[in-house]
């Protein structure tokens, strides 16, 4: 997992071919204040969802995995808490879905709650099990947030 701020994204290009033409979208999506929905970016190797939806309350928050694609979650507004931990650590709640890249997990006391805001964005891997969405100190607020898939 990598947390960081938009105006350091430079400093990870070389992580993965995807990564430069990811966060390209993300500075144009939040520029031009695109809708909610699904753009493609270079075809299946990397795409954009634009997301806007209330935080919530940890339980009612999914815990999640995918095999083939970074997630790079980056929050255009509002407030978030993201948690993350190893997979290693994780225990399996349903099988993995090919179609959709994702697996669901259990809670993890050990792991990393990173309050993510305006700016802010997280590099999460396949070994990142993670749960987005949450509001923060249960202050549920508005958010609207770019997830770009970037394929491994």
């Amino acid at each position: 997992m990598i947390f960081d701020n938009i105006k350091n994204c430079e400093m990870y290009y070389g992580l993965n071919k995807g990564f430069k033409a990811a966060f390209d979208f993300i500075k144009k999506a939040t520029e031009e204040d695109l809708p909610v929905g699904k753009y493609e970016i270079n075809g299946t190797e990397v795409y954009g969802l634009v997301q806007e939806y209330t935080a919530k309350a940890p339980q009612d928050c999914k815990i999640e995995a995918h095999k083939n694609y970074i997630d790079i979650q980056y929050i255009i507004s509002g407030i978030e808490v993201i948690s993350a931990f190893d997979i290693a650590k994780a225990t399996q709640t349903s099988d993995y879905n090919p179609e959709k890249d994702i697996q669901f997990y259990e809670y993890n006391e050990k792991c990393a709650d990173c309050v993510v805001e305006s700016g802010d964005y997280l590099i999460l891997f396949p070994n990142d099990v993670h749960r987005p969405g949450m509001a923060v100190e249960g202050n549920a607020v508005p958010v609207k947030k770019i997830v770009v898939k970037v394929k491994l």
